[in-house]
């Protein structure tokens, strides 16, 4: 083998193994989900400056599950269900609906999917990870250090006694859906809220047309009796109510006549979604307030200005994820917004 001819082998193979080199750090850039890297950025990165960017938080949404193990939180979330469940069995059984067999169909078949949908996001808020910060992740510029956690704290960072992890974001702690609700999961909280409230508001009117409609029978009616002292009924005045209450109409009344139970039943469950109608109702519309505001629950407690103010529809944005827009109201997985201050 000649000299140039060796020369070409080995220019060859340390080409190769460049490109080879090259596309491992392109491959490593896409496993660390950055929007767009800069073209000098995937030739020159070092290995020690990969295996820092690893043990930065990444900006994607965790797809491990989230589960707290508290006594009041799983207290709440088994009330929560059987609440749930419980109105869903009551409505799908004796509630009325308008305008007929259609009318009726159509009511059932959107009760149930307001009940799938409630129940769909009451777990994807409550398994989803609400963006604990990562224990071993290093300290950055502008991050604080958590004494509980023993960990960097971000900005807007709050630690949660339940939870004992600092959570970014952090709203509260909602022991109705055993969670925390934070950057990842406010999505779902906001759903959880809006499909609540619209399942309580169609029990309410389902329940309403019930009573409305429920054949009660009606007593008997009584002529006017002696105003004598100690007067007795007349035997024409008790054959004549007894043969009332046996009538053919009498008798049907009291065989369609609901019963104790569905009237009691019926009675809570109707009490009950009129109080968590309101409740879910008014935290839906405070949500939707911080959202817009580019706040925090507890950033209004402490009077904390620290977020920088922005169009709501960024904040939007920020919260349900990218478009399309039906993926706003479906407990999806957060598609992130690229953000163009990191190009």
């Amino acid at each position: 083998m000649t000299a140039d001819a060796a020369f070409a082998v080995g220019s060859s193979s340390s080409s190769s193994a460049a490109s080879s080199s090259k596309g491992s750090n392109v491959r490593h850039w896409k496993e660390l989900g950055a929007a767009k890297a800069p073209r000098g950025a995937l030739e020159m990165q070092s290995v020690p400056e990969l295996q820092e960017q690893e043990r930065r938080p990444q900006r994607t949404p965790s797809t491990r599950i989230w589960c707290n193990c508290d006594g009041c939180g799983i207290v709440c979330q088994g009330i929560t269900y059987a609440l749930l469940v419980g109105s869903n069995m009551i409505v799908a059984r004796i509630g009325r609906w308008p305008f007929g067999d259609a009318g009726a169909l159509v009511g059932f078949l959107s009760y149930e999917c307001v009940f799938i949908l409630s129940v769909w996001s009451h777990l994807a808020c409550m398994l989803t990870d609400p963006g604990a910060c990562p224990l071993d992740a290093e300290a950055m510029e502008g991050d604080r250090h958590c004494n509980k956690c023993k960990a960097p704290k971000p900005p807007r960072a709050h630690h949660c006694s339940t939870c004992q992890r600092c959570i970014m974001k952090m709203d509260h702690h909602c022991p109705w859906v055993n969670n925390c609700v934070g950057a990842r999961n406010q999505k779902h909280f906001m759903l959880f809220l809006l499909y609540v409230c619209l399942q309580c508001t169609a029990a309410c009117f389902s329940l309403s047309l019930y009573f409305a409609a429920a054949p009660f029978p009606s007593p008997p009616a009584r002529r006017p009796r002696s105003k004598a002292f100690l007067a007795k009924e007349e035997p024409d005045d008790a054959a004549a109510a007894s043969q009332e209450l046996s009538s053919p109409r009498q008798q049907e009344a009291r065989l369609q006549a609901p019963s104790e139970s569905d009237i009691l039943c019926c009675v809570l469950v109707f009490f009950v979604a009129i109080i968590f109608g309101l409740f879910t109702c008014v935290m839906f519309f405070d949500q939707a307030s911080n959202i817009s505001s580019n706040t925090t629950g507890i950033d209004n407690l402490k009077g904390s200005t620290a977020a920088p103010a922005r169009p709501w529809r960024e904040s939007m944005a920020e919260v349900f994820g990218r478009g399309p827009l039906w993926r706003w109201l479906l407990p999806l997985p957060v598609r992130p917004v690229e953000d163009k201050t990191e190009i």
